[in-house]
């Protein structure tokens, strides 16, 4: 029988647990245990995610400016995709004999400073020059993992939805403004977790609802304000006389609608149509441990954004695939393991279209590699050199045991054999260019003890911002502010507004963000629940829940006594939301 085993970490040097099922998956999989502990092995992987930091710079194969995910400082060769993508040239001229006189990692870092790369990881756009990670968008702009979209801006993971601004997480939405984890909505503003609703404003857990303003828990209805009925027309009054447009009435709207959120219970945790999982914002899965915003995943454990993946570990924004582990940023692969940036050129974006790749980054469709770099459409091929089928397979194995023999030591005296994710310093992003920033912050000083990359790029750049004060109100705002350079509010940097923004805040009435994008970003993550899980019993209290904070309005199956389930929640005990069980929560909001 396998026993738990207490290991330390050799990032953060804390204590993590390796399971019994964990030892039997890496067995199956033919990969030793960890030495980094979870936490620290998804900040390595998402530390190879830059979604939002775009530059200028010139295509090194044409000559032509573009856009790019890598700043024009750092020492990465990089190609238009036109380019990238072309026959102009081969990723294997710049392949390598294997040399087993010197570390792995110390000959794959060569290629990923010597391989060209893309500019943008996305494809099949129009009129959308600055997206990243994007498929089938059209008059998009600044736009970060979504696909199927038109006529939006600023958004994060968008799908399928059409004139939307500022969200993020939403899916099949139109004419949508800073909304978190919302689906199929329509003219929903300010709101967060609503489902199926239209004409929505500051709204927490709504489903199904029409013209709501400042509610929580509701389903089924419409006019409601503040969480009370109201006709028809005491609820076009109410609108006619606290109009959003103005900034300042937005932000005392704002307040007061985040007590209604708190005076109504949250279930513990966001799962449907799920067995045995844990985490949060998991769909149709089961037998999962440590999965979010998950979906269709089965026997999966540590994974972070995944859709359609089955019997893997230690994932980061990937799907559709199978006995992967540690993989990050890709889709459609089949036994595959430390890999970055590996996805399909297939016509189906859920279909298998590589398999039994190794140290891998950015190698679409390819098969049976190992330690490739940009390479497309390849098999047999280590650190881009072409073998035989019996020649691979011969040399592989003895790569891998020359890694146990000599491993690569990196930043603060961390040691990488055979095993491990790439060195968190070979990312080609800065730590707060990358998406370990918006989960995992740390200030400059802080990453660079740790050895992390820090980008400095524009950090000296001085801004000539205009003599030019915003108005409150939207209705006071000319086209002249398209001209303007205006001053964020919080980090003090340069932003401008562009037209179909500017158009889409006078359609729907609201005010000009004070805020540059970046800023409005950092904000919506804030409102997302920690990746972490805490322990603790439901709070209702009998008739009421814990502190007379809400009053049950029917009978729950625990009569006058303390509800006696204990929970497992990413809401921390300090929280000041109210945490109903599963039960107890659909006793009083279904």
């Amino acid at each position: 029988m396998i026993n738990p085993e207490t290991k330390t970490c050799q990032n953060c040097k804390n204590p993590f647990v390796i399971e019994p099922d964990d030892f039997q998956f890496y067995e199956k999989i033919k990969v030793p245990p960890p030495t980094w502990c979870t936490e620290c092995r998804e900040i390595r992987r998402i530390a190879f995610r830059n979604e939002r930091a775009l530059y200028r710079r010139k295509c090194d194969l044409c000559g032509k400016m573009v856009v790019a995910r890598v700043s024009p400082d750092k020492p990465y060769p990089m190609y238009c995709q036109e380019c990238w993508w072309s026959d102009k040239w081969d990723p294997k001229s710049y392949g390598k004999e294997y040399d087993f006189s010197r570390p792995f990692f110390e000959q794959l870092e060569e290629l990923l400073l010597s391989v060209p790369h893309v500019a943008l990881l996305n494809s099949n756009t129009v009129n959308s020059e600055w997206v990243n990670q994007e498929t089938d968008v059209k008059n998009c702009y600044l736009e970060v993992g979504g696909h199927f979209n038109e006529d939006s801006a600023y958004n994060t993971y968008l799908f399928y939805s059409r004139d939307s601004f500022d969200n993020h997480w939403a899916l099949r939405c139109e004419l949508c403004y800073e909304c978190v984890n919302c689906e199929r909505c329509y003219q929903t503003l300010f709101s967060q977790e609503c489902f199926d609703c239209r004409n929505v404003v500051f709204s927490y857990d709504c489903r199904n609802c029409m013209n709501v303003f400042g509610c929580a828990g509701l389903r089924n209805k419409q006019y409601y304000i503040w969480n009370k009925p109201c006709s028809k027309e005491e609820y076009e009054k109410f609108i006619e006389e606290n109009q959003i447009a103005s900034s300042h009435r937005l932000a005392e709207l704002r307040e007061k609608a985040q007590g209604i959120w708190l005076s109504v219970p949250r279930r513990d945790r966001s799962v449907f149509k799920s067995t045995n999982v844990s985490g949060n914002h998991i769909m149709e899965s089961r037998n999962s441990e440590n999965v979010w915003d998950a979906e269709k995943v089965e026997n999966v454990k540590n994974a972070y954004l995944a859709i359609g993946v089955k019997e893997s570990r230690d994932g980061s924004s990937f799907g559709w695939g199978e006995f992967l582990y540690e993989g990050a940023h890709g889709g459609g692969l089949y036994s595959s393991k430390f890999f970055a940036y590996i996805f399909g050129g297939g016509s189906r974006v859920d279909a298998v279209n590589s398999s039994f790749i190794e140290y891998c980054y950015t190698t679409p469709s390819c098969n049976s590699c190992f330690g490739c770099v940009n390479t497309r459409k390849e098999e047999y091929c280590i650190l881009n050199k072409k073998y035989s089928k019996e020649d691979y397979e011969k040399l592989v194995p003895k790569i891998k045991e020359h890694m146990m023999a000599m491993p690569y030591e990196g930043k603060n005296g961390r040691m990488y054999r055979y095993g491990e994710f790439f060195p968190i310093e070979f990312s080609p992003f800065g730590y707060n260019e990358s998406t370990a920033q918006d989960y995992y912050p740390l200030t400059r000083e802080e990453a660079l003890t740790r050895g992390y990359q820090w980008s400095d790029y524009e950090s000296g750049t001085k801004y000539e911002f205009s003599d030019y004060e915003i108005p409150d109100d939207i209705k006071d705002v000319k086209d002249e502010i398209l001209e303007k350079v205006l001053k964020c509010e919080v980090s003090g940097k340069a932003y401008k507004m562009i037209p179909m923004e500017l158009q889409f805040y006078r359609r729907i009435g609201i005010p000009i963000p004070r805020r540059a994008p970046l800023e409005r970003h950092k904000d919506r993550i804030a409102r997302l629940l920690p990746r972490k899980i805490f322990d603790r019993m439901c709070q209702c209290a009998g008739k009421k829940a814990e502190g007379g904070r809400y009053e049950n309005t029917v009978s729950h199956f625990h009569g006058d006594s303390h509800c006696p389930n204990a929970i497992e929640t990413p809401y921390s005990p300090e929280r000041p939301e109210i945490v109903y069980c599963e039960t107890c929560y659909q006793a009083e909001i279904i």
